[in-house]
């Protein structure tokens, strides 16, 4: 009976031990920064492209590229998603600048050929996009919309009262607070809720980033912002499930739009059909001059 006793106590132990370990690893990767070559535009760009390098308010630089337009008042600024880099938002810069926009397309802190040591999930990535807009204006934007990808989105909304000079939001795939992007991803790959297989991770990247994870929260933002916001989901997005979108929309102020996607997961929604009418329209409506035809 006591052998067996040991054995069981040992077994909890060992398993103890590795499930902390796995927890402390998935923590630390999950905010390690994620640099990369980026290298030169895309030859498919339309010209010119300019490369360009900027600062944010806490000292990080970050690396983009611009594509002017002839009409240099109105502006767009794209963020990629979680450990992306600027590559992710290409096509729709393609897109924007054939329509006439001037387009900044950049690296977040700690991705890409940008500098920062930790992913924040949007949290301390507000100053980025905070930088990049005062970057489109100091090159004559006046009439500045912005658009992000889960990460990006999220980074929007945090930044929410410093934007003051955006007209125009796009967010797709945001998911409203970080309690539920662990719970939906930890559902996904093991099949237990966030608050059980989480339970050491979330701690664990809590001390890394000096953060709360209470603190990551966008729709607590979301009604912070002061110009129309379109949020953009998949009906069957896996890890921003269609009822935290629902939350998300419901914090947001208007005038603001809703646009859940039939069939579409957590995906590059760009792709999916009516995405550039639905976009277009949305700026048409609400950039000043935007003649988007």
């Amino acid at each position: 009976m006591k052998r067996t006793c040991r054995w069981f106590l040992l077994i909890v132990l060992v398993s103890f031990g590795l499930f902390a370990g796995l927890s402390w690893v998935y923590a630390q990767r999950l905010t390690r920064a994620r640099p990369s070559v980026v290298g030169e535009p895309p030859p498919d760009l339309p010209s010119p492209v300019e490369s360009v390098r900027f600062a944010t308010s806490d000292e990080q630089i970050l690396s983009g590229w611009l594509l002017p337009s002839d009409d240099r008042r109105r502006g767009i600024v794209l963020l990629h998603g979680f450990g992306g880099n600027r590559k992710q938002m290409v096509p729709r810069a393609r897109f924007f600048r054939e329509q006439g926009y001037t387009v900044l397309l950049y690296d977040a802190r700690a991705c890409g050929e940008s500098t920062g040591d930790t992913i924040t999930f949007g949290y301390r990535e507000r100053h980025d996009v905070v930088a990049a807009v005062r970057f489109l204006k100091e090159r004559g934007c006046r009439d500045i919309a912005c658009l992000g990808v889960s990460q990006g989105g999220a980074t929007i909304l945090f930044a929410a009262e410093e934007l003051r000079d955006v007209k125009a939001v796009i967010c797709e795939s945001v998911y409203d607070e970080m309690v539920h992007a662990v719970d939906r991803r930890m559902r996904r790959y093991t099949g237990l809720p966030g608050c059980l297989a989480g339970c050491l991770l979330v701690p664990f990247a809590e001390q890394r980033l000096g953060l709360s994870i209470d603190e990551v929260k966008p729709a607590d933002h979301a009604g912070k912002l002061c110009c129309p916001i379109l949020i953009i989901s998949g009906e069957k997005d896996e890890r921003t499930w269609p009822e935290d979108t629902q939350r998300l929309f419901e914090a947001a102020a208007e005038p603001k739009e809703l646009w859940m996607i039939p069939e579409a997961r957590h995906e590059d929604l760009y792709h999916c059909a009516g995405y550039p009418e639905k976009v277009t329209s949305f700026l048409r409506r609400h950039l000043a001059d935007a003649g988007l035809e």
